[in-house]
């Protein structure tokens, strides 16, 4: 389908890459048509990254010896994909819970963050130990006219 945009990075869940690849996606999602003008969704989405690799890194991969990450974005007509996928730990989602906003502590609020500032978010658990995360913004529709190949 054309004005579709598919990215596919293969990286370790090393710490050390976060930031690059957090704000190779801030730069990415400022420069789609329906969010070029819109700072505070940008943020959210780069928030949200930005947890789920994190907690890929810290979680999935508790030990030195950090195992690989997929990440891979898709950019459709109405919606932006963020899909992690690593052969980490497992988690069930449904066992966090919400977080104490009253007495916070450091860290405990990534899923919060991506379950909020995305319009869905799918966690699974595969057979053979592959774990998939899809964070999932919509593209306003006005806005849609995705020009994806223009400079």
């Amino acid at each position: 389908m054309e004005n579709e945009l598919y990215i596919n990075i293969e990286a370790s869940a090393e710490i050390i890459l976060l930031r690059p690849l957090d704000l190779f996606v801030r730069n990415l999602v400022q420069q789609l048509p329906g969010f070029s003008n819109a700072e505070d969704v940008v943020d959210n989405v780069e928030l949200a990254f930005n947890e789920a690799f994190t907690n890929v890194s810290r979680h999935a991969y508790k030990s030195n010896q950090k195992g690989p990450v997929r990440i891979e974005i898709f950019v459709r007509q109405n919606h932006l994909e963020i899909r992690l996928e690593d052969y980490g730990e497992s988690f069930d989602p449904d066992a966090i819970a919400e977080p104490d906003f009253q007495n916070l502590g450091e860290g405990g609020l990534g899923i919060w963050f991506m379950r909020h500032f995305m319009d869905d978010w799918i966690y699974k658990s595969e057979a053979g130990g592959k774990n998939i995360l899809r964070l999932i913004k919509k593209i306003p529709v006005n806005e849609t006219a995705l020009a994806i190949n223009q400079p």
